[in-house]
């Protein structure tokens, strides 16, 4: 290495000529090979030009698709959605009765999930931590036979101590526990608990751990779904992770999320999720022989619509894509980070402008200022466009949902942001029945009643620096 660095100052010249050559053939890489979006293959070659190496190793760990499909996996999607076509003209019958709305969001979630929607289900809206948590406990000490957990986040603080506790009793009482966190969004929950666990006869690993030899490859592809499963028969998901926090108990305040109970038929399609990461991380057989639990008598049908970094289609993206298109009277969206792609913020605007009534509600207080500076840089063309923006200033707005026309909405983990969208694994639910949207549309105009809304007048009369810090932050957002 020393004589490396003594030719390099002996011939300085050749040396940078060098380095600059292999910096533009790795950026020539980028723009080139990837073919990824304009906007983002931009922002990338300014970083990897001005920043030489340092921004390749960045580009590794945050920019580079490690989970591109090969050729062969390519084409036998292809051949697998061609043999679905008969079908998919089957469950087109089966939902000729319903509304077009319904009809054409339950063919696209089918083409593009490849599971039909299930009937039959019986759905319970939980509106945030202190609806959930107990429900979860309860359900949680009736375990017989088994519980899958996978969580972003799981604090090892009270409400996390109480059902670590519950768990360790349920396995010791001889029910198979698996349990699954993300290696950052839990990242201090402590190797000491792991082992105290374990010992306990639970079965626990970290999603893409951050002490690996080659974390690089897979850095930027986090597990952000909330799946719990006890004994195939009931599950949940939606917004909320396991924090005290979630229970008010922080600076921020009243923290509002949406979650879900449910049982039925879908509860298995939620396991099979779960099986997909477990595998994923232990490379463990997956378990193929899933009950499903029978049709309950005036139950919903549900949509388990599943993405992430080895989605072929993006698919929670080309739903909320098709809510927006579709709609025709109103599409309300909650959300605590707003960094849309240019194809959402095209189909609201275009929404808008054909008189379609849009109403957003946004986080007053984010966890992140810079999130928020991001989100008001896509905000101007779309108040101007007449699209009503909010901002929730009773705690920390975490609830994902889009309601559309009063009569459709998805709900789940799944933010409208850029990361979300394209590179963390998610879950969301498409509901249809009464008593759900119903439920998801008072929490929303209960909501209404602790916002501001913000003006487009007063909006763009904003402070140049709060102007200038947004534009610097809108410029690294396509790099997420």
């Amino acid at each position: 290495m020393g004589e490396l660095f003594a030719w390099g100052h002996a011939h300085i010249g050749l040396a940078l000529f060098i380095i600059l050559t292999a910096n533009a053939i790795l950026t020539a890489s980028v723009i080139l090979l990837e073919n990824r979006e304009p906007e983002k293959s931009m922002a990338w070659f300014l970083a990897l030009f001005f920043i030489p190496f340092l921004g390749f190793v960045l580009y590794l760990f945050f920019g580079h698709d490690w989970h591109k499909r090969s050729y062969k996996q390519r084409r036998l999607g292809l051949t697998l959605t061609a043999q679905r076509r008969e079908e998919i003209r089957r469950l087109e019958e089966r939902f000729a009765h319903v509304t077009p709305l319904e009809r054409t969001l339950r063919l696209l979630d089918a083409n593009l999930t490849g599971q039909d929607p299930t009937e039959g289900n019986r759905v319970t809206i939980l509106t945030d931590a202190h609806e959930k948590y107990p429900r979860l406990l309860a359900a949680l000490r009736a375990a017989t036979h088994r519980i899958d957990i996978e969580y972003y986040l799981f604090r090892n603080d009270g409400i996390g101590k109480e059902i670590i506790a519950i768990l360790k009793e349920r396995a010791h009482a001889g029910v198979a526990v698996r349990f699954l966190i993300d290696g950052m969004g839990s990242l201090g929950f402590g190797a000491k608990r792991f082992l105290d666990m374990r010992a306990a006869g639970i079965s626990c690993h970290y999603f893409s751990p951050l002490i690996t030899l080659f974390y690089f490859l897979k850095a930027n592809y986090r597990d952000h779904r909330k799946i719990v499963v006890i004994d195939d028969a009931v599950a949940f998901t939606g917004g909320i992770n396991i924090g005290d926090e979630y229970l008010g108990k922080s600076p921020r305040g009243r923290w509002r999320d949406t979650s879900v109970e449910l049982h039925g038929p879908c509860v298995a399609q939620l396991t099979a999720l779960f099986e997909e990461n477990w595998h994923r991380t232990t490379h463990e057989p997956r378990r193929t022989a899933i009950p499903e639990s029978a049709m309950l008598p005036a139950g919903e049908t549900v949509d388990i619509v599943a993405s992430g970094p080895d989605s072929r289609w993006h698919t929670i993206h080309q739903q909320y894509l098709a809510l927006i298109h579709q709609a025709r009277r109103r599409i309300r969206i909650q959300t605590p980070y707003f960094i849309p792609d240019e194809s959402l913020s095209a189909a609201l605007t275009l929404a808008a402008l054909r008189g379609v009534d849009i109403e957003i509600m946004l986080p007053h207080k984010t966890d992140w200022p810079y999130l928020r500076w991001v989100a008001h840089t896509y905000l101007e063309d779309l108040l101007r466009a007449g699209v009503r923006v909010y901002e929730y200033q009773q705690g920390f707005l975490h609830t994902k949902a889009i309601i559309v026309d009063d009569v459709a909405a998805s709900v789940g983990t799944c933010n409208v942001d850029i990361r979300s969208l394209r590179l963390d694994f998610e879950v969301n639910l498409l509901l249809t029945g009464t008593h759900s949207i119903r439920h998801l549309t008072e929490d929303f105009e209960r909501d209404l009643i602790q916002c501001e809304e913000i003006r487009y007048g007063a909006f763009i009369e904003r402070p140049l620096r709060q102007r200038v810090l947004e534009s610097i932050a809108r410029l690294i957002s396509p790099l997420l």
